[in-house]
């Protein structure tokens, strides 16, 4: 009996040196975790070789819907001409950095890079950590074709409303005219107008979105169904919301001479 338990332990000990011991579900990573993910595909994307037209996909809340997701990248790497893909938040649903590494697997599969918007369950638990490490600042923005993509965090929920979520001052100079950049589009989780968005910010955001002339459209997911609305004052600026995953639906994006045009795939 004694040298079973020894034997055991040596067991125990020989995973935890080789890194194959995961002793917790919220373990934030292991030493085979990829990290950097949006950084790594912003240099892929512009590095490819572009055309006048961009075209790319918007899907989210990819919670616990593995198998649709596999579905999804199966699909979308048949579609002609995709750029790239966003995956706008609620890449987990427990915020576990597990939950992240799976998704991450199947994404990685697909034929174009695909960029991680953090969403309100990526910030619970290990969450914001995990997300970090994996894909990296929750507010990025990067430039492709002439437009620029501001991607932002938006769940005001997650750190009680404290004015900070969305970061508007960051957002601002997103937004200024820059060299390079003819039209903006913004990208997050949670759509202003949502109980989960910060009502005391909700109506300075759709400003400073809505302000810029060039601005094309401001995307989201978090509700689990597609819709489209146009807030602000006399707006023309379309707010899109994409399906869940798990209800086998995305928005597919287009981007020619400066207009932007979209349609819902069902798969």
């Amino acid at each position: 009996m004694f040298k079973k338990i020894i034997l055991a332990i040596g067991i125990i000990i020989l995973f935890q040196s080789c890194g194959g011991f995961e002793y917790s579900p919220n373990q934030s990573f292991s030493g085979d975790t990829r990290k950097d993910i949006n950084n790594k595909n912003i240099k892929r994307l512009q590095e490819s070789l572009g055309d006048d037209r961009i075209c790319f996909v918007l899907t989210g809340d990819s919670q616990r819907a593995y198998k649709d997701a596999v579905d999804l990248v199966d699909v979308v790497n048949k579609l002609p001409q995709v750029d790239f893909v966003f995956l706008a938040g609620d890449i987990s649903d427990f915020g576990l950095s597990q939950e992240m590494e799976w998704v991450d697997q199947i994404f990685s599969k697909l034929h174009v890079p695909y960029f991680g918007v953090i969403g309100n369950h990526d910030m619970v638990s290990t969450g914001q950590k995990s997300y970090k490490r994996l894909f990296g600042e929750m507010d990025f923005s990067f430039v492709y074709q002439g437009v620029k993509f501001i991607c932002h965090n938006t769940n005001s929920r997650e750190v009680s409303f404290s004015g900070t979520i969305p970061d508007l001052p960051w957002l601002k100079k997103q937004f200024l005219p820059e060299n390079g950049v003819d039209a903006y589009v913004a990208v997050a989780h949670i759509p202003p107008g949502s109980g989960d968005f910060d009502p005391a910010l909700s109506d300075e955001y759709v400003s400073i979105v809505n302000k810029s002339p060039n601005t094309l459209a401001a995307l989201y997911a978090h509700m689990h169904t597609s819709a489209v609305f146009y807030p602000g004052y006399q707006s023309k600026i379309p707010y899109i919301v994409t399906d869940a995953i798990q209800n086998r639906k995305f928005v597919l994006v287009e981007i020619v001479n400066g207009k932007l045009k979209f349609e819902n795939v069902l798969y």
